[in-house]
């Protein structure tokens, strides 16, 4: 781990970057999660003033033990052995290149170092951001899907509950299609809240309001399908109707983001009317939670597939969650319209379909 990049500045800002030298190694050829994604963003964070008042961490990789807490061994043995025998594809969406074995493991091992940036008693750290590839919210305990081999942000809540004693985790799902894999993963655990705010329907189908979780977990599990077509209002509503009360009644050590920016209005993989201010509102309002909490605060890069866009929201992000961690305004964020989005009759009939599905769990 670095300080701040300029070993003379008298500030740091509060939430640290990872970085992850070998994401390049994951190769995808013209597939939309390709390398080119976090090297834009990462050109274009290294250009501002403000990266030499960052920490900024080189992901390393993790050893097979600490993904082998939430994907059994024989998931690794399928990865492994198709990256060995060449590359290949693990499913119609899902390629591997002779590498990707070892950069999941990197990626997995920049989602660990996000937490204990945070975790560790003597950090400087509020949050982390970590910018790493392959995503991993699809993976399910036993399968590779939609460009997912290992689960990151699975990975890292295990690793907070393990190593520094976190009992409760929370996590956040913005990425435009449902986490399908994390919530695979704590479907049946109390101890992980999950929440998942994704367009409905959508690849890969999963995330019905009424999936709220099984056995022990039931009611760990929060699904907000989106209608097509909603904007920056509609998502920031569901953050304050149901995400913030939720994860402030859970009160979690740790609050982790799949941060995924493919419900931007520009991005070609969905089909929502999110903007710049959308991604800068709603991650200022997790900053703000998990200051209010005490809580440490984790993003792990899911989706975002176009080049043009990531960089300036990626950006947005960190400053948002800057603002939040310490109390402040954030930059722009009164910038939201509040005609964009769906008929506001639908919108509330959605609304009130999650809350009633949470209803038997949690007073909303």
């Amino acid at each position: 781990m670095s300080g701040p990049n300029d070993p003379g500045a008298q500030e740091t800002l509060p939430t640290a970057v990872v970085v992850q030298p070998g994401q390049a190694r994951h190769q995808t050829g013209g597939h939309p999660e390709s390398h080119l994604r976090l090297e834009a963003v990462i050109d274009h964070l290294e250009g501002l003033p403000s990266w030499s008042l960052r920490t900024v961490i080189e992901a390393e990789p993790v050893g097979t033990d600490s993904v082998e807490a939430c994907h059994p061994e024989s998931h690794l043995e399928t990865v492994r052995r198709a990256a060995e025998s060449g590359g290949g594809w693990l499913d119609g969406d899902t390629p591997v290149s002779p590498l990707s074995f070892e950069t999941a493991l990197e990626a997995c091992g920049g989602a660990v170092g996000a937490v204990d940036s945070v975790l560790e008693p003597a950090t400087v750290n509020r949050g982390a951001f970590a910018l790493i590839r392959p995503p991993g919210h699809h993976a399910t305990i036993d399968r590779a899907m939609g460009f997912c081999l290992f689960n990151n942000a699975a990975v890292a809540a295990r690793h907070a509950q393990r190593e520094h004693g976190i009992e409760r985790v929370a996590i956040i799902d913005w990425d435009v299609h449902h986490g399908n894999g994390t919530q695979d993963i704590f479907y049946g655990d109390p101890n992980v809240l999950f929440i998942s705010l994704h367009q409905w329907p959508l690849y890969p189908g999963t995330g019905w309001l009424d999936e709220t979780g099984r056995e022990d977990g039931a009611g760990s599990t929060v699904n907000i399908p989106i209608p097509p077509g909603a904007g920056d209002r509609n998502w920031v509503e569901a953050f304050e109707r149901v995400v913030e009360p939720t994860v402030r009644a859970f009160e979690p050590g740790l609050v982790i983001v799949s941060a995924g920016q493919d419900g931007h209005y520009a991005d070609g993989l969905s089909n929502q009317a999110l903007t710049e201010v959308g991604y800068l509102t709603m991650a200022h309002r997790v900053g703000s939670v998990a200051r209010d909490l005490g809580a440490g605060l984790v993003a792990v890069h899911e989706g975002g597939y176009n080049p043009d866009t990531l960089p300036t929201l990626d950006r947005l992000i960190l400053e948002g969650f800057d603002a939040g961690l310490t109390g402040e305004v954030a930059p722009g964020s009164a910038g939201l319209d509040p005609s964009a989005g769906l008929d506001a009759a639908e919108w509330e009939g959605r609304l009130e379909e999650v809350t009633t599905a949470q209803r038997p769990f949690r007073n909303l």
